[in-house]
């Protein structure tokens, strides 16, 4: 995970919002962020976390009223805005978290909205919360473990306990995949229960005999045979009874289609009837109904157009008494519209008036601000040049110091020759006693081995034998003894059976079966000696031997660890030896590069050293204050520029504002300045107000006349019109009414009718003419189709005769065969399945054995299996490969780091060590370590997990975060940290460090500074910003 951009406003002491670029951070490799104790250095890395996780350890999420407490006391909203890249193509993604204060309660702070967001080209595309931790591939106790290490927790890894550390190991390189236990007994489990499976299926089958298969195959031949022979029958039956069930079946369709058709006649008269009634309703339809309608309609616009006209011209004369008021007020009104247009002109002439008045006043006030800023900026100037004097003495001092200065360079080379004959003289004792201390391992070792072949049974050894012959003599010795074990054995047997005899021989009765032979007659019964006390020779006898067998064990064994360690002694002897001789030509080389005969001795070096830290003490001092001149000089520059372009706008506003005044004076026609010059403006702003306003109700007055005289004009135009085309239009009507009556008495004259009522009273009839006209259609066709099927059926029939008793026989002889066939079908269907299933059985008998020998097989392994992964054994033991792993890739660093004396070890039950090169290279805890020992170790270790975790994450580059003051530490120790530090900016890693140490950030060039002023809560400012 490297991160890009951070954004936070409104959390713990950020006020306003702050944004971190960390591309420029990540550049430098290595870089910090410093600040004094409580400036908010620690909260950027809690808003990272929170972002990707939604956690804090700092607040509860019950209890501690998290929410409110996190966001600022002056801020109404919280925002972290976090922007990073992870995964083997350093995708990019987006974490942010947004809250407000209730407006109306200021300690109601609603739980935090966080959002998620991946990058796919340009666009963030959204995503759930949880993906953030799949992405990063870490939990939220194992990202503070390893990538950013709050305040407090540096050392945690190292200090864990085994079974959290164990625990933290799994998670991080997903050891919980060789968690196989459950795995294998879930396996165990199903293959107990195939097991258990095919045994019942087993037991299910029962006895299998194969000779039944004939007898069966012999019974389904006959049966076979039998079916046939019934079943060539039954079709001549069949054949039979389909001929009696169709002259059945013609037989009542006959009966039906006779009183279908007799129906059908009965009904008859009734629709010759319907027909007539049809026939006069169609002739007054086509004669006379078209002539009634048309007279009916013109009737009733004759009587609707007399009524309209009638309406139209009472309407007509009260338009036209309303046409005449409004032509009347108009003409009052049309004079002072006319003369509308001068008091707008005078309205605007006052706003132009009311503009003087702010004109004057604000030349008054930008005439005195000149004034005052001319005398600002000859001031600055002043104190400009004064700065530029004194900056220019102080640095002709500086120059002076620094001549004084000693060749640095040179006081280096000559104290890096003294520490590194130091350290040779020193190395070289170590040596010398490590030498010395495998000689009294070696003297010791010799003396043990002395004492065991001392003992008894190594008396037919010779008392200089080697470690080879006292094997090869102890191997010849328990072959030996196992022969003579073996013997007594033999012995105990052939005595037992003898006891067992003497036993029966004790039980048997004459007539009694013996349980051997069966005999009933014992002549002779088995005798033997005093078993009891061989059995008692033979016990003591093995024990003696077992004691001799336990012996040469622990004396074997005891021998091997000897002869191991005086291997191991000796190898490390001639190590050693190879050391001390490389140690005495490194010194003798190193001593012929002395070349300062001045420092010859180390004090005058010393003083050298003081001399030089002492000048360059005052040349920072004196730098310093330059820098705080150079500051000064810059912010006066400004300053002056500043105040300059003020005066310079201040100039150019009064000229705008005096000409425009002018300008303004000789536009007014009419009205006279001089006569409002002691009116208020208030007044001025009345007047010119009541003049627009008369402005508008004049416009709006006559318009509303004008208009609506208009629309009365011509609603009376359109009145007149009408009643002229509605008297035309009426008298046409008439006419019409007169030709249509003549008409219709000339048609009369034509039919039977006499007159319109006989005719409207046909018309008024209630039928539904086309449903009637159905009917009729549909019964004139089923007369026809009766009488067809009727005809086609006697044609049909012929002369048979259907008989009844006959069919019903012949119907029962059918059944009877039908359920003799189902009879013998079924017993041929039940010794077919009889058959398959003595085969299948045969067949499922010889797979399930198969299966079973296989199912036995594999619990068998499975058992093996369970014993391996049980109590998460198999995990365990790679947890311990991975922490080996880890713990030897940690020393490379480590062990060059503390100059070759100091390296981690792994204990038996997981937890670290140390191995002490400066004391023999003996073993003690990790917590003897000092400060800057400890550091050191615990970010080998980080380090070490950072690279695994970027090759789990696939990510192109290796970060990591530490929170540490270091403000515990001691200036040795504080020293050990900056060399540590320095030495990561040779790798292709990034390392961010949070201290509020001010020597940190001299030794650091890329940091950040944070501020907490109390106004503006905390401030970012960047290193390279200044």
């Amino acid at each position: 995970m490297i991160p890009v951009q951070l954004t936070i406003q409104g959390l713990y002491s950020y006020q306003d919002k702050q944004t971190i670029d960390f591309t420029k951070l990540t550049a430098a490799n290595l870089f910090g962020i410093f600040g004094t104790v409580g400036s908010g250095k620690s909260s950027i890395l809690e808003a990272i976390t929170f972002a990707i996780y939604g956690r804090t350890d700092r607040l509860n999420l019950s209890g501690d009223n998290r929410y409110y407490n996190m966001m600022n006391l002056k801020s109404n909203e919280l925002l972290i805005d976090f922007i990073f890249e992870t995964g083997k193509e350093q995708t990019a993604y987006r974490a942010t978290v947004k809250g407000k204060r209730n407006g109306k309660n200021f300690e109601d702070v609603k739980a935090l909205d966080r959002s998620a967001y991946r990058k796919n080209g340009k666009e963030w595309i959204p995503i759930e919360t949880d993906s953030l931790e799949q992405a990063i591939g870490l939990s939220y106790d194992n990202f503070k473990r390893t990538i950013i290490i709050p305040q407090g927790q540096f050392q945690e890894f190292l200090q864990l306990g085994n079974k959290d550390r164990t625990q933290m190991m799994k998670e991080l390189f997903n050891l919980g995949k060789f968690e196989f236990y459950y795995k294998v007994t879930s396996l165990e489990a199903k293959n107990n229960a195939n097991k258990q499976n095919i045994e019942g299926q087993l037991l299910q089958l029962g006895t299998v005999n194969p000779e039944q298969i004939s007898g069966y195959k012999a019974q389904l031949e006959q049966l076979t045979n039998e079916l046939a022979e019934q079943s060539k029958r039954l079709i001549e039956y069949r054949k039979t009874e389909e001929e009696f069930r169709k002259l059945q079946e013609l037989t009542q369709k006959k009966a039906d289609a006779e009183k279908a058709f007799k129906a059908l006649q009965e009904q008859e008269p009734v629709f010759k009837s319907l027909e007539q009634k049809i026939a006069r309703y169609e002739q007054c339809v086509v004669q006379f109904k078209h002539l009634l309608d048309a007279l009916n309609q013109t009737n009733e616009r004759v009587l609707a157009r007399e009524k309209q006209i009638g309406q139209d011209e009472t309407k007509l004369k009260t338009q036209e008494e309303e046409i005449a008021t409004l032509g009347k007020q108009v003409e009052e009104l049309k004079p002072r519209y006319e003369k509308r247009e001068e008091l707008k002109q005078k309205a605007g002439e006052l706003e132009r008036l009311l503009r003087m008045k702010e004109l004057a006043k604000s030349v008054l006030q930008d005439d005195e601000r000149l004034k005052k800023g001319t005398g600002i900026c000859e001031q600055t100037i002043t104190k400009l040049e004064k700065a530029k004097l004194e900056r220019q003495k102080l640095d002709e001092l500086v120059k002076a110091e620094r001549a004084k200065l000693p060749d640095v360079a040179l006081l280096s080379n000559v104290k890096a020759w003294y520490v590194e004959k130091n350290n040779l003289d020193k190395q070289l004792g170590e040596t010398e006693k490590e030498i010395e201390k495998y000689l009294q391992e070696e003297k010791v070792n010799r003396q043990e081995v002395s004492k065991i072949l001392a003992e008894t049974l190594f008396s037919q050894l010779p008392p200089d034998a080697d470690s080879e012959v006292s094997a090869q003599y102890l191997q010849n010795k328990t072959a030996e003894i196992k022969l003579k074990l073996k013997s007594l054995e033999e012995q105990a047997n052939h005595i037992q059976v003898k006891a067992q005899l003497k036993m029966y021989a004790e039980d048997l009765d004459e007539g009694t079966a013996c349980p051997l032979c069966g005999s009933l007659h014992h002549p002779e019964l088995f005798k033997t000696d005093d078993i009891q006390e061989a059995q008692l020779k033979l016990h003591g006898e093995r024990e003696l031997y077992e004691k001799m067998m336990d012996q040469i064990t622990k004396f074997g064994t005891r021998l091997n660890l000897l002869d191991s360690q005086l291997q191991f002694i000796r190898r490390h002897q001639q190590e050693l030896s190879e050391k001390k001789a490389d140690q005495q030509k490194r010194i003798s080389a190193h001593a012929i590069l002395f070349v300062w005969d001045k420092y010859r001795e180390e004090a005058e070096l010393a003083k050298a050293f003081q001399e030089a830290e002492r000048i360059q003490d005052e040349l920072k001092k004196k730098e310093e204050i330059l820098g705080s001149l150079d500051k000064e000089i810059v912010q006066e520059e400004k300053n002056k520029e500043r105040f300059q372009a003020e005066v310079e706008k201040i100039k150019t506003a009064l000229a705008v504002h005096q000409t425009e005044l002018k300008t303004i004076g000789q536009q007014l026609k009419l009205i006279d300045p001089e006569v409002y010059r002691s009116i208020q403006t208030a007044a001025i702003e009345t007047e010119k107000a009541g003049l627009l306003q008369e402005y508008a109700r004049l416009e709006k007055e006559y318009g509303e006349l004008t208009k609506l005289l208009a629309e009365w004009t011509k609603l009376n135009d359109t009145l007149s019109g009408s009643l002229v085309v509605n008297r035309k239009e009426l008298q046409q009507d008439q006419q019409q009414l007169l030709a249509l009556k003549k008409q219709l008495d000339e048609q009369f004259t034509k039919t039977i009718y006499q007159s319109v009522d006989e005719v409207r009273q046909v018309l008024a009839e209630p039928i539904d003419l086309d449903r009637e006209k159905q009917n009729l259609a549909r019964f004139k066709d089923q007369m026809v189709r009766s009488k067809s099927q009727l005809e086609q059926l006697l044609k049909e029939i012929g002369d048979r005769v259907y008989d009844s008793d006959a069919h019903q026989k012949l119907l029962l002889e059918i059944a009877a065969v039908s359920e003799l066939q189902k009879q013998k079908n079924q017993e041929l269907g039940k010794t077919e399945e009889l058959l398959k299933k003595l085969q299948k059985d045969l067949e499922s008998q010889a797979s399930l054995k198969k299966e079973q020998e296989r199912l036995e097989l594999r619990a068998e392994n499975l058992k093996t299996m369970k014993s391996l992964f049980k109590a998460s054994g198999f995990v365990n033991y790679v947890s311990s490969v991975y922490l080996q792993n880890l713990c030897n890739a940690a020393n490379d660093r480590f062990f060059q780091l503390t100059r070759q004396k100091l390296s981690l070890e792994i204990t038996p039950d997981n937890n670290f060590q140390v191995r002490d090169f400066m004391n023999g290279g003996k073993v003690r805890s990790v917590k003897t370590l000092s400060g800057g020992q400890t550091f050191q170790a615990a970010l080998s270790l980080a380090l070490a997990l950072a690279d695994n975790i970027q090759k789990i994450t696939e990510s192109n580059q290796n970060f990591f975060f530490l929170d540490e003051g270091f403000g515990s530490l001691d200036k040795d120790s504080l020293s050990v940290v900056f060399d540590t530090l320095k030495s990561l900016r040779k790798e292709n890693r990034i390392v961010g460090v949070i201290s509020h140490v001010e020597e940190m950030q001299q030794e650091i060039d890329v940091h950040l500074r944070i501020d907490n002023q109390e106004e503006r809560g905390s401030r970012i400012w960047e290193s390279w910003m200044d």
